[in-house]
């Protein structure tokens, strides 16, 4: 897995910078025909950030690095296999004219590097190389009532093959949700989300974002647990002690990119689409510092070739993959 998969699949997953500490992720149930999909994507698909931590000053800079790697797996209706290394780094900064309410901005790149075995047929053997992806995230926290808040987070992104049109490879995103804090134990709430495709049309995401303290070791939240995405997914995590936690994180993974004017589909559209499901360790030094190892494995995991019409020209799934990475945030 890349960064691009980490923050990207680390990831729509979405350019804004996301705190394990003040920031609650936004759990994102993808709207499939299917109600195992439906399910799936409960359980393990999200979108940054529901928590705000009480500001030291009306001004706060985050800045975020990423790196994974998904090891050699074999392609299954199809010969041969791939791996993938990816980055992924970003810079933020928020202002914040009350605890509850601040605005942002968040950009970000990354590079998720393909690399297709000598014995891969897949798209003629090469069918992408590396991907690149920038995104340009706005962020607004606004608070209501006694413990209502309202987030809204409009996202701009360009993913596409090295050499491929910066037009071509632009697609957009609205996230949007509604939570409230019933008590010291528990924030939640129903949201939405809306992604423009790199071909016509649009995806919808429901969205519930919650943030759940069982007891005092044991959390349940949509926030950044997966570290290793474009979106934080679901986690259930536990605190060994004031620096340190253990983790375990998973999401729906649904990846476009625009492809270059060669190879088998020349404009077309590669996709990756899996379900990671990882173990982390976390440690936060103080507040202004964490830092992030996760090792798991992707499932379900499917490649998809289109062309410039949008019409398939090749799928193919992929066996279980290992994934390992890491990642670091500092905010000052």
């Amino acid at each position: 897995m890349t960064f691009g998969k980490t923050f990207n699949k680390l990831s729509s997953f979405n350019g804004l910078t996301v705190s394990t500490e003040v920031r609650k992720g936004f759990f994102m149930i993808r709207i499939n025909t299917a109600l195992l999909m439906i399910t799936l994507s409960c359980l393990l698909g999200s979108v940054p950030a529901i928590a705000q931590p009480q500001q030291q000053g009306p001004w706060v800079f985050t800045l975020n690095a990423a790196g994974a790697h998904q090891s050699e797996t074999d392609l299954k209706d199809t010969s041969g296999g791939f791996a993938i290394d990816q980055w992924f780094v970003s810079a933020g900064i928020d202002y914040g004219w009350s605890r509850r309410d601040s605005v942002g901005i968040s950009v970000g790149g990354g590079k998720s590097n393909y690399e297709f075995n000598e014995r891969s047929t897949f798209g003629g053997g090469q069918p992408w190389g590396d991907i690149e992806d920038f995104r340009v995230s706005l962020n607004g926290r606004f608070g209501f009532g006694e413990t209502g808040s309202i987030f809204i987070i409009p996202t701009l992104r360009f993913n596409g093959e090295k050499g491929a049109s910066n037009s071509d490879s632009r697609s957009w995103g609205l996230l949007g949700a509604i939570t409230w804090r019933l008590n010291e134990e528990l924030t939640i709430g129903p949201g939405f989300g809306v992604f423009g495709k790199l071909e016509d049309g649009t995806r919808f995401f429901p969205i519930l974002a919650i943030d759940w303290s069982i007891n005092d070791r044991w959390n349940l939240s949509t926030g950044r647990g997966l570290a290793a995405s474009r979106g934080p997914g679901l986690t259930l995590s536990y605190k060994l002690n004031d620096d340190w936690s253990l983790g375990l994180a998973g999401r729906y993974e649904d990846q476009e990119f625009r492809l270059d004017d060669k190879g088998v589909a020349p404009g077309g559209i590669g996709r990756d689409q899996s379900v990671p499901l990882v173990f982390n360790a976390s440690l936060t030094p103080n507040s202004k510092l964490n830092f992030n190892v996760f090792a798991g494995v992707e499932f379900a995991g499917k490649l998809k070739i289109k062309d410039a019409d949008d019409v398939v020209v090749e799928e193919s799934k992929y066996d279980p993959a290992p994934i390992f990475g890491a990642t670091a945030q500092i905010r000052f």
